[in-house]
């Protein structure tokens, strides 16, 4: 091939179409890089034909079940892999250099966000003064790879992706019932699952966890016990409890400074529902960006 027709052929080797040929390396599945880069299976394919054609060689051998990477497929990668990660590198160098403001990006479960990274925020911007966050609370799953967010905390866990890193809140988190000292002031505590019925018992609709498992576990006897307020958010379930309304039985990560400060208590104990509800999610490409890890830092210290 003569130079010049080379150099127009490389030419067509768009970033895009070497993306798309790590994902689905990794992947092993057109379908799974496709999910990943947020484009369609097709299109990851039509990139990657190109790319063969453009070296005129095949990169994977295609099967019902997925691609396998040819050995011209397998060099390719090694020199995209360590080229890649010199871009990012640098990148990231030049980033941590600006005296531009660096901006992180938090989604968030609703409840999470106002229970625990809103009272904490205001002390850690004024500690970090060359960095901002927003916050989004919603309850979407995040999606990294057109949003811009750069961390996210999830309420169940995220759908699994090579190029993100998911990780517990907090390692040993568990739903009990909770309620303000004064509902039950006089008794003696902790009490007898079986009280149960003698109190309004408040439901959070869209929780993991809910009474009527706690009571099957740990109060079968009880008839119709679930009775009392129904509502959609866990901050909205936690204030109730505070404020006398009922019995809610929420995650230990919400309910922590509440328990720490006394407004809230458990009344059966440590009887307690195992799930591990919120999660932290962070792109690989990102963990390693100044900003971001003062962010992570700072989130997975809440818990100790």
């Amino acid at each position: 091939m003569k130079p010049v027709q080379r150099y127009h052929a490389l030419r067509r080797a768009s970033i895009k179409s070497l993306q798309a040929f790590e994902a689905a390396y990794l992947h092993k599945s057109f379908a799974e890089a496709a999910k990943e880069l947020s484009v369609t299976a097709s299109a990851v394919s039509h990139s990657i034909q190109t790319l063969e054609e453009v070296l005129g060689t095949l990169l994977f051998e295609r099967a019902k079940r997925g691609v396998t990477p040819t050995e011209a497929g397998a060099r390719l990668y090694a020199v995209i892999r360590r080229s890649f990660a010199d871009i990012d590198e640098e990148m990231r160098a030049i980033l941590d250099r600006s005296e531009k403001p660096q901006v992180v990006t938090i989604q968030s479960a609703p409840s999470f966000a106002a229970i625990w990274i809103m009272p904490r925020l205001p002390a850690f911007l004024l500690a970090n003064p060359g960095l901002d966050v927003r916050l989004w609370a919603v309850h979407e799953a995040p999606d990294f790879s057109s949003n811009g967010i750069d961390i996210a905390i999830t309420y169940g866990k995220p759908p699994a992706s090579a190029g993100v890193r998911v990780e517990p809140i907090a390692a040993d988190e568990r739903y009990v019932p909770v309620c303000s000292p004064g509902l039950v002031a006089g008794h003696v505590l902790p009490m007898d699952p079986a009280r149960i019925e003698d109190y309004y018992l408040i439901q959070n609709d869209v929780s993991l966890a809910s009474w009527d498992k706690w009571v099957d576990r740990y109060a079968a006897g009880c008839i119709s016990p679930v009775r009392g307020l129904r509502l959609d958010r866990a901050f909205m379930t936690l204030s109730a409890a505070e404020n006398g309304l009922g019995m809610c039985v929420e995650s230990t990560v919400l309910v922590h400074d509440y328990l720490e400060t006394g407004r809230l208590i458990m009344p059966f104990g440590d009887l307690a529902l195992p799930f591990t509800a919120h999660h932290l999610a962070v792109p690989k490409s990102k963990e390693e960006l100044e900003s971001v890890r003062r962010v992570l830092g700072w989130i997975r210290s809440w818990m100790g």
